[in-house]
Parts: structure tokens; sequence; C-alpha cells
């Protein structure tokens, strides 16, 4: 009787999964076969609200690899720009004509829910005449219910492992949709974790660590800090800047312009080590408003915040010169042409109501009211909870820097040290070491060396970035090397899948008609 049961179960999960006509077959210009199942749709939370998910299969074994639900930041930014400049299995090269396979896909080894959060973000829509105002107990309800709809709509993935992850201001969005799922057990009992990346977690120490970052990697000049330090901070320069940023007065005006150092050095502001080309005295124009950087929407966002000020108004000035294959780093424009393709978007099923995709959404990013000043008790809930908790660092990032998490850790979590800072290695290459990780009590504090505020993009780490992410859902030491099952050709790309056999075919059939005789008799 209990084979039976499990058997029935088996039949009504396959009968039940995974929707046919939401499956992403084929792209455009794909220049090798899709490895691995995707899908993409909406999920309409609210007679007004629908967010766009794009849903990538593990490339080996889906069916007990773990889930992940992955967050961009802003707040107002796509999950999209994770897909396609990060973690993703794409690389879209030569305005959009071109479209590549990233050898360090993070779904080599994991279901990927990528959402366009909140609605109105991406590809998601948000159907108001008014302002799009969002808070965040708003978003990660909404995220939660667009999660729990998500999985009623693939239902076999319910037994697999769930991690939420993020970046940026999903500092904020990961720990508080994590907490929400923590405390709602029935919900989702396979919930193991959370993992955020470069993540803004405390407002006070980002900012007073940002200056202090920028100050000494060189970015800032002597006598514009000396100047503060001696006029508003009594000649201490470890001064609490956050609290006079706050103040409407002269000192509050030299803290604000001097936290915005980098932007006027020709460095980029999230990766240290890269460079912009810069007019201070040319804003966006009009085509690559869409392409302005997510973490210049985050730290105009920080400043408004914190100081109730406008943001410095200088700003990047179009690309000049293309490194790499990519624009310089005012922008990833690349696949703005290619998302917005007639061609993709019917591939993807977007309705034609929806707007041109922008990588950030400027009119929710300026009324986005955020509620806390530090994502502590959110925190404090999931490592209460037993969770596998996780935070890692470009360290080349001077907008949410590596200080500010460990700080945050060890200051305002008050979490003891277990095992103290020491390096993980990447073993088949020298000189191995990649990055520091400190264990804390309940959390790890993951450094990836070289960098930046996307250390999984190609211009940065990938590699490196693939290596801690599989450590991290394996529970693994960092320094585990990256290992894979399939046979890998030259360039680092797999090779591409077979077509479906007549075998296979035969198997298809024979289930669907044991679906149709199991449902029909259930």
């Amino acid at each position: 009787m209990l084979f039976f049961l499990s058997l029935v179960s088996f039949f009504v999960s396959f009968c039940v999964a995974a929707p046919a006509d939401q499956e992403i077959t084929t792209l455009p210009n794909l220049t090798e076969p899709l490895r691995s199942k995707h899908y993409a749709g909406y999920l309409q939370i609210s007679d007004a609200k629908q967010l766009f998910y794009w849903y990538v299969e593990s490339e080996e074994s889906p069916s007990t690899a773990p889930t992940v639900l992955w967050l961009n930041g802003g707040p107002g930014c796509a999950s999209m720009e994770g897909l396609f400049i990060e973690m993703g299995p794409f690389r879209v090269r030569n305005d959009g004509e071109e479209v590549n396979r990233n050898p360090w896909t993070w779904n080599r080894i994991a279901n990927i829910i990528y959402l366009d959060a909140p609605a109105g973000v991406g590809f998601s829509y948000y159907n108001t005449t008014g302002k799009k105002v969002f808070k965040d107990d708003e978003v990660a309800q909404d995220n939660f219910d667009a999660l729990k709809m998500w999985f009623d709509r693939f239902p076999e993935r319910k037994t697999n492992d769930l991690f939420i992850a993020g970046e940026s201001y999903g500092g904020t969005y990961v720990p508080m949709l994590s907490a929400k799922i923590t405390q709602a057990t029935n919900v989702f009992p396979q919930f193991k974790g959370m993992l955020v990346g470069n993540g803004c977690v405390d407002d006070k120490i980002n900012f007073n660590t940002n200056i202090m970052y920028q100050y000494y990697h060189a970015v800032m000049d002597e006598s514009n800090l000396q100047n503060v330090v001696q006029k508003c901070c009594n000649g201490n320069i470890a001064c609490d800047y956050y609290s006079i940023a706050q103040q409407n007065s002269t000192c509050g005006d030299l803290v604000n312009d001097l936290s915005y150092s980098i932007y006027y050095t020709g460095y980029d502001p999230y990766f240290l080590y890269f460079a912009c080309y810069l007019n201070p005295l040319l804003p966006y124009p009009p085509h690559e408003e869409i392409a302005r950087p997510q973490t210049e929407v985050l730290r105009n966002h920080l400043i408004k915040k914190i100081t109730g000020r406008q943001p410095p108004s200088k700003r990047f000035s179009p690309p000049s010169i293309a490194i790499h294959g990519q624009p310089a780093c005012a922008s990833h424009s690349d696949h703005f042409s290619y998302l917005n393709s007639p061609e993709v978007r019917k591939a993807l099923r977007i309705p034609a109501y929806i707007p041109t995709y922008e990588m950030c959404n400027n009119e929710i990013a300026e009324n986005y009211i955020s509620q806390y000043t530090t994502m502590k008790q959110f925190f404090d809930t999931v490592i209460g909870a037993k969770k596998h908790v996780a935070m890692f660092n470009g360290d080349a990032d001077t907008i949410c820097n590596y200080v500010e998490n460990s700080q945050f850790i060890f200051n305002t979590l008050k979490r003891p040290v277990k095992t103290p800072m020491t390096y993980w290695n990447d073993p088949n290459q020298l000189p191995m070491a990649v990055g520091q990780v400190t264990e804390y009590d309940g959390i790890t504090l993951i450094s990836v060396k070289g960098g930046g505020h996307f250390p999984a993009a190609t211009e940065q780490k990938p590699k490196e970035s693939f290596q801690m992410f599989q450590n991290y859902v394996k529970n693994q030491n960092y320094s585990t090397p990256v290992t894979f099952d399939k046979i890998y050709v030259g360039g680092g790309t797999t090779v591409a899948p077979q077509s479906t056999t007549k075998d296979a075919n035969e198997q298809k059939y024979l289930l669907g008609f044991l679906c149709f005789i199991l449902v029909g008799n259930l």
C-alpha cells in the first residue's frame, strides 16, 4: 500500500508539474542550444501587480538540486541583470546579435529563479495611474506571495532545498523575505538558508565605512578629508560621519560631498579596479537612461534616505570605449537591445502593454520608502532558526563594502568568532588564495579577492564566485575545488545536449498516458 501511495504521489507530481505553456524552447541568436529547461511568465499577486520570473533549471539533476530565488537590488532594479551580466547562463555580445553561454553559470548545480521585483521593475508590471511607491514590508510580502505562487506552479520543486539569495539592496530584500519564510515553516518547510552578496545591511555602518574605505584606497583628497575632520569632527578621523550627514548644516553638506568622492575620480565605484570614462558636465542622453548603473541608483537612494538631500549632480557620461566586449562601466547595454527586441519579447511571451525593459526603474527608486536603518532583527530571526546564513563581498566594492558587513556581524549582530579569518583557495591556480573566510556563530563572511559589487560578472571573478556559491549550497569548505560530472571541451563550455531520442519520446508519451488515466480517476 505504501508503495502504491508513493507511486501515485510521483505521478500526480509529474502530471501537475512545470507549466508547458511557459517553457522557453529557444531564444534568438544563441550560439548553442539551451543546456537545461527554461521557463518564464507572470505571477499575479494582486489585481494590480504582476511579477515576472525567469526560471532556469539546473544542468545537473534538477530533481534534487537546490532551488535558489535570486533578487537584485536597487531598490527598483531588475533581477534580469543577474541572469544576463552576472551568474546567469548567458553573455550577450554585439548589441544582442550574439548570445554565448556563461561557463560559470550558477545553474550548473542549482535551479535558479530570477524575479523582477517590486512590480514595475524590469518586465514586471504595476497597473496604477499614480506614483509607484513601495515600502520594505510591502515588497517582502509581495515576494513571499510570488514565491508561494511559483511553487504552486512548480510543485515538483517543493521537496528541493530552498535558498534565498541576492545582492546590494538585496541586503534588505533577502533577510526580510527569509525572516518571513522562517516564520512560516508550514509554507516553506524546505527553506535552508540565505546568501547575501555585497549587501547594504546597516545605514550607519555603511556610510561611515564607505568614507574610510575610499580614503584608504586612495580615491579621496587628503585636504578634503582633513577639512571635514577639523571643522566637523574635532580632529578625530574616526568620526560618526553618518550623524553629521543628517544635519542641515555646512558640515552636513561637506560630509555628503565627501561620501561621493569616488564619483569624481574616473574609477568605477562598484568595481574599484575598473575604469569609467567620465565627463561630469554631461547627463545621460535619453538612449542611455536605461543603462543607469544599479549602484548609482542605490547610492543616490542611500544619500537621500540618510541626509534628506539630493545627491551631487555629477553623473557618468555615455560610454566611450568598450572593454572586453562590454561598454564602459556606465552601462552594460548589450542585453538591453536583446531583451527589447520583438523576437525576444515574443519568445518570453511579454505582453505588448509591458513597457521597454530597463535595468532600473528610476520612478520606483526615487519614491521607494526604506523603513529600516538596519537589518539586525531579520538576521537575528533567520540565524536564530539555525538556518545556513552567509554573506559575501567583492573586496573592490565601494558601495556596500566588506568592512560594513564585517562590522555588522561583529558589532551589531554580536556574533562571536568560531574560526578566525583565513584564506580560501582555488587549488587549481597560482596563486591559490582567492579571498578570506571568517566563521562566526551562525553566519559566515566571505570575501572574493579582486571582485567588485558584482563579483560573478565576467570582468570580475566569475570562477571564484561560482566556487563560493557551490560550496555554500553544498555546505562544504570554501576551498573545495570546482568539479563537474559532465565532459567539457575547449573554452570551459560543456558539450551541447543531444536531441531527444526515440526512446525518450516513447517514455514521455507513456508517462503522459499514465497521467491521463491517473488524474481522470482521482
